[in-house]
């Protein structure tokens, strides 16, 4: 990818993290972008907002993943070999990544 590119990308990734940012902080009022407009616009602003999610629940999993990393780190120099606490619980590849059931 030419420097264009990167420096596009790189606007973009900017403007969806303060977008994302914007909305976790603001809950209360009118979204930033704004109402869905009508027509063209409006398929426009379906997609930038679908990238807003997709870009802000990759950000989630990425700290997420670092998280686990560090614990598993963590355990490993602190606990014994032998300590339950130093093993993902039995079945499992590690901490459970799938939502709570209700």
């Amino acid at each position: 990818m030419g420097q264009g590119g990167e420096t596009e990308q790189g606007t973009y990734t900017r403007l969806l993290t303060a977008i994302g940012d914007y909305r976790r902080h603001h809950r209360v009022g009118p979204d930033l972008l704004g109402p869905r407009p009508q027509g063209i616009d409006g398929q426009e602003w379906d997609h930038l907002t679908d990238a807003v999610d997709l870009y802000t629940h990759a950000r989630v999993q990425h700290r997420l993943e670092q998280l686990r990393t560090r614990t598993q780190a963590e355990r490993a120099v602190l606990l014994p070999a032998t300590s339950p606490l130093r093993q993902p619980p039995p079945g499992t590849d590690g901490p459970s990544r799938r939502s709570p059931t209700r």
